[in-house]
């Protein structure tokens, strides 16, 4: 604690002799790191979908299934709107979230795939993967508002 106490002092002593942008504190303060993504087992090309949310940053890695896969994996990124992150987070109760199970239904049975989202807050994380098209009851804001992030931004060029 005493360690965390004096890095949050250095760091504010450093900050304030540099210019940081509204966006940069944002990443900076959040404490918040969603994990989402996709996945379909009975699938050629880049099946696997992984977006990390951390403020108004959002990666993307795609993955192949197989095993070794024959095309490396693809990361890009983006930025997302204030506004978009302040409403996912605020749909991310994770004491809520937290109380789920791990698996809900039978993700990826029959290749109807899989979807994921994973809270990481104050050193806690916790997953839950759940049928592809399928929600999280209780979690259907953020379920929704992820997936039109993910919709968003498909792939990478």
């Amino acid at each position: 604690m005493k360690l965390r106490m004096i890095g949050i002092l250095l760091v504010t002593a450093f900050c304030g002799c540099t210019s940081i942008s509204p966006e940069e504190e944002t990443l900076a303060t959040d404490g918040l790191i969603i994990r989402t993504g996709t996945s379909f087992g009975m699938c050629v090309g880049y099946c696997v979908k992984e977006y990390v949310l951390n403020g108004t940053s959002l990666s993307l890695t795609q993955k192949e299934n197989l095993n070794p896969p024959k095309n490396p994996a693809k990361t890009c990124q983006k930025t997302i709107s204030q506004e978009d992150w302040s409403a996912i987070k605020a749909a991310a109760n994770f004491e809520n979230f937290s109380k789920q199970p791990e698996r809900i239904g039978c993700p990826d049975c029959a290749d109807g795939g899989a979807e994921y989202i994973e809270l990481e807050a104050d050193g806690r994380k916790h997953r839950v993967t759940f049928e592809h098209s399928s929600t999280i009851p209780g979690s259907e804001s953020l379920v929704n508002a992820l997936r039109a992030q993910r919709e968003a931004f498909n792939e990478c060029n």
